[in-house]
């Protein structure tokens, strides 16, 4: 008899190790000092530095080439790349070229590069003597996560069944480092983490909910009424991440995991109170409704699945606006200064803003308060001394957006996506690396690329062109180095228009 395979698991894999060993010796965290490391880490850091390999340079070339500014961005390539990747040392690719992911696509050609690679520093070597290891972490994190399927589960009263399109995966892999990364391909959950992190156990939790909840999220939506003025007061939070703004979806999705994940923990009250606090001065103010509305779900014997679609019927999204209008919301800077390292006498000063920065990030502001009149003037100031400047087109175009002139919006959404492919001249070049917009049309620039496209889906979806909408929510999710909130737009998107997609 064959035995039921479940359809979460805890893996390790010597191909994305082998993946992340190559870009740690290309350069990757060449600017990390090793305290900043685990040990484990630290120690195959120090392992790979001491080989030297023919296609050395080569590596490293290419790894410059395909370097991002954010560093977690560009980790998150070859993360790509390892989870697709085959069984070393060919590490050929467990899928068709037409259904790879396109992190892994903007890594073209580095596959003959990883296999010199791996043949020519004994990474084969450097992995067995490892694994011990690895094998050790993955126990440890394997009985966390078999703890956190029962319970989650159970909160659900729902039993898992084995699905191969819908699967939840945690990897062992200590060469993220702190950057445990949570990819979604489709109906597949992926989760690469060092389980010795601090956050390890929360990820696994938070990760793992949005796999058991996202379709009913996406399967239910909130009601029409009071959409706009919940989303208008929820988009005065500064730390609200974007994608959280403008998609009720999204923010009703998030809420629900947050809201389950604090019930589940069986809080004191003192404790839950403040983290629901927390959550609303973050800006997800549906969290309160929905882990007051699981209150009634658990003292009934309904599956969540059976609940879900009836409470969410429910909300009352005009009085949860009226009662948010209320919350003091937190300051974004709070949030920077704790992530921030700690300064040092090495440390080099930051780079001054320039106009350019000073300008876009008020406008940016502006339309994060929702002053859309102020917006408009921003940009515009910008667009008149800096022409052509995608991140302040694009902010014209949300603004113009919002204030009801779509067809104008539209206009200065496909001019960002001609300018940032290629396909029209930039008038800003020249403008120097203020960091804040490509000087010309061949710089990335993949956040206003990918959201220029998710809001072009979204006007074609609402005027009622879903195959039009279809093809820009995939152009968002083909766009290298976009960012993950905008992948997820891109995914609902084509969820609610009923295409299938391609997910990164």
């Amino acid at each position: 008899m064959q035995a039921v395979v479940s359809p979460v698991s805890l893996e390790e894999s010597p191909q994305l190790f082998a993946t992340l060993c190559a870009a740690h010796a290309s350069g990757y965290d060449a600017g990390v000092s090793e305290s900043q490391m685990t040990q484990l880490e630290a120690a195959v850091r120090r392992e790979i530095a001491k080989v030297r390999t023919p296609g050395d340079a080569a590596l490293r070339d290419f790894y410059r080439s395909h370097e991002l500014t954010d560093p977690a961005a560009t980790l998150s390539r070859y993360v790509s790349f390892g989870l697709v990747a085959g069984d070393p040392p060919k590490f050929e690719f467990t899928m068709s070229p037409e259904d790879l992911p396109p992190d892994v696509l903007a890594l073209e050609g580095f596959t003959p590069l990883l296999t010199a690679y791996y043949a020519a520093a004994g990474v084969e070597t450097l992995y067995e003597r490892v694994k011990p290891i690895y094998e050790a972490r993955a126990r440890n994190a394997r009985s966390t996560l078999s703890d956190l399927t029962l319970m989650e589960t159970g909160y659900m009263r729902q039993i898992l069944q084995p699905s191969p399109t819908h699967t939840f995966t945690v990897y062992v892999e200590p060469l993220v480092g702190a950057r445990s990364n949570f990819r979604i391909y489709g109906g597949r959950y992926a989760l690469v983490l060092d389980p010795s992190s601090a956050s390890a156990s929360d990820d696994m939790r938070h990760s793992m909910l949005h796999y058991l909840l996202d379709r009913l999220a996406l399967a239910y939506h909130p009601p029409v009424a009071g959409r706009k003025e919940l989303l208008d007061v929820a988009s005065r939070a500064p730390r609200l991440p974007v994608e959280f703004r403008e998609d009720i979806e999204a923010l009703t999705d998030e809420s629900l995991v947050r809201a389950v994940e604090l019930r589940i923990q069986h809080l004191p009250a003192a404790k839950a109170e403040e983290e629901l606090g927390a959550a609303e001065a973050d800006g997800f103010v549906l969290v309160r409704a929905i882990y007051k509305a699981l209150e009634v779900y658990e003292q009934g014997e309904e599956k969540l699945g059976d609940f879900y679609p009836h409470m969410i019927a429910k909300l009352d999204l005009a009085a949860e606006a009226k009662r948010a209008a209320s919350i003091r919301f937190a300051p974004l800077e709070t949030a920077q200064a704790a992530q921030a390292p700690a300064a040092s006498a090495e440390t080099a000063p930051a780079p001054q803003p320039t106009e350019l920065d000073q300008w876009i990030e008020e406008g940016e502001q502006d339309l994060a308060a929702k002053d859309m009149r102020a917006a408009r003037t921003v940009f515009q100031r910008v667009l008149e001394k800096y022409p052509g400047v995608p991140r302040a087109q694009f902010g014209l175009a949300v603004a113009v957006i919002v204030d009801g002139e779509v067809e104008r919006g539209k206009g200065l959404l496909q001019q960002v996506v001609s300018e940032l492919t290629g396909h029209g001249s930039l008038p800003g070049a020249g403008l120097g690396d203020s960091g804040t917009a490509p000087a010309r049309a061949s710089d990335p620039d993949p956040k206003t690329l990918a959201w220029a496209h998710v809001w072009l889906g979204r006007i074609h979806g609402e005027q009622g062109h879903t195959d039009l909408a279809a093809i820009e929510y995939r152009a968002a999710l083909a766009v290298a180095g976009a960012p993950q909130p905008a992948r997820a737009a891109a995914e609902r998107g084509l969820a609610s228009s009923g295409s299938k997609g391609q997910s990164p």
